[in-house]
C-alpha cells in the first residue's frame, strides 16, 4: 500500500516547506520539487498538500497578496520546483503514450468520483470503515485545530479547510471505504500534518502556563483517552490479523459482538451477519450508503 510512503513524503514536504520559507536555498527548492512530484505520482489527489506551501505564513488577505509578491520575487525557485515535478512525470507520460497512445490516461477505467454524493458520515463514523470509528485518536487533531498558536506559520483555518477538503474528496470516490483494509486507509498519510494540531492540543492540556477551569480533569480525561486509543488500535490490529475484523464487510452487529474478543469468536454468527458491499451498485453510484 502507498500510505506509509505518503506519510513519509508528507512529513518531508512539510519539513522542507518550513526550511524553504526560512531560507530560499536551491537545495530546498530541488528537494521540494522531487518530494511533491513523487507525491503527485503516487496518488494524484494528494496534490492538495501544496496548499500548505501556498498558505505558509498567510493569516489574512493582505498576507496572501504579500505571499504572491514573495513568490514572484523568488520565481527562479518556483520555476525549479515546477520543472522538477514535470520531469518526474515525464516517464509516466511516455509510458502511457507507449501503452495506450495517449500522453494522459485515466488508469482506473469505470471508476469515478461522485462529487454530488459525498459519503462524509460513512467515511468518518461507519462500522465498515469509519475513520473516527477505527482511529478515535484523530479527535485530538480536530480539537487541536482551535489550540494552534497564533505565531505558528500556518493558520488553524488552513488546517480545517485542507482536512475538510481531503475528507470531501475521499468520500466522493465510488469505493469510499477503499476496499480491503483495517479502518480508513485513505486517511493514513494525513496523520503527518494532523500530528501538528494534536501536538498543540497535548501542549495546551499538559504544558500550558495558563491555567484554565477544570485543567486537572482535562489532564486526567486526555490521559485516559490516549491510553484507551492506544489499546484499541493495538488490540484491533491484532483482531484484524486474526480475521476478527473483516476487511470490508463489517457492521455494527459484528463489530460489537467481537469487541475485545481475542481468543475465539462465534464463527457461525460472524460469517452469517457480515454485510458484504455490492460493488456493482457502488460503481454505478446506486446505494452508496452501504
Amino acid at each position: 500500500m502507498s500510505h506509509s510512503y505518503l506519510f513519509f513524503l508528507f512529513t518531508a514536504f512539510l519539513s522542507l516547506t518550513h526550511k524553504w520559507h526560512q531560507q530560499q536555498k536551491m537545495i530546498y527548492s530541488l528537494l521540494l520539487g522531487i518530494v511533491f512530484g513523487i507525491i503527485s505520482l503516487v496518488r494524484p489527489t494528494e496534490i492538495l498538500i501544496v496548499l500548505f506551501f501556498i498558505f505558509w505564513n498567510v493569516k489574512s488577505i493582505n498576507d496572501f497578496k504579500l505571499k504572491l509578491k514573495f513568490f514572484v520575487s523568488n520565481y527562479i525557485h518556483i520555476l525549479l520546483i515546477i520543472t522538477i515535478c514535470v520531469l518526474l512525470w515525464l516517464p509516466q507520460f511516455i509510458f502511457w503514450k507507449n501503452q495506450t497512445g495517449f500522453y494522459f490516461y485515466f488508469s482506473y477505467p469505470g471508476e469515478r468520483f461522485f462529487w454530488n454524493d459525498p459519503q462524509i458520515i460513512n467515511s468518518l463514523f461507519s462500522y465498515r470503515k469509519g475513520w473516527i470509528t477505527y482511529t478515535p485518536a484523530v479527535i485530538m487533531a480536530f480539537i487541536g485545530f482551535f489550540t494552534i498558536k497564533k505565531q505558528f506559520p500556518v493558520s488553524n483555518w488552513v488546517f480545517i479547510f485542507l482536512t475538510s477538503l481531503f475528507i470531501y474528496v475521499l468520500s466522493c470516490w465510488w469505493d469510499w471505504f477503499f476496499g480491503g483494509c483495517f479502518g480508513a486507509r485513505g486517511f493514513c498519510q494525513h496523520i503527518a500534518y494532523l500530528s501538528l494540531p494534536i501536538a498543540f492540543f497535548v501542549d495546551t492540556v499538559f504544558f500550558s502556563d495558563k491555567s484554565f477551569l477544570f485543567k486537572p480533569l482535562a489532564v486526567l480525561l486526555t490521559t485516559v483517552f490516549i491510553v484507551l486509543c492506544v489499546f484499541l488500535n493495538v488490540g484491533q490490529t491484532y483482531q484484524y490479523g486474526k480475521n476478527f475484523i473483516h476487511f470490508n464487510a463489517m457492521n455494527e452487529k459484528v463489530y460489537w459482538k467481537n469487541f475485545r474478543q481475542f481468543k475465539r469468536i462465534d464463527e457461525e454468527f460472524y460469517w452469517k451477519n457480515l454485510s458484504s458491499p455490492d460493488y456493482g451498485k457502488l460503481m454505478s453510484g446506486e446505494d452508496r450508503d452501504q
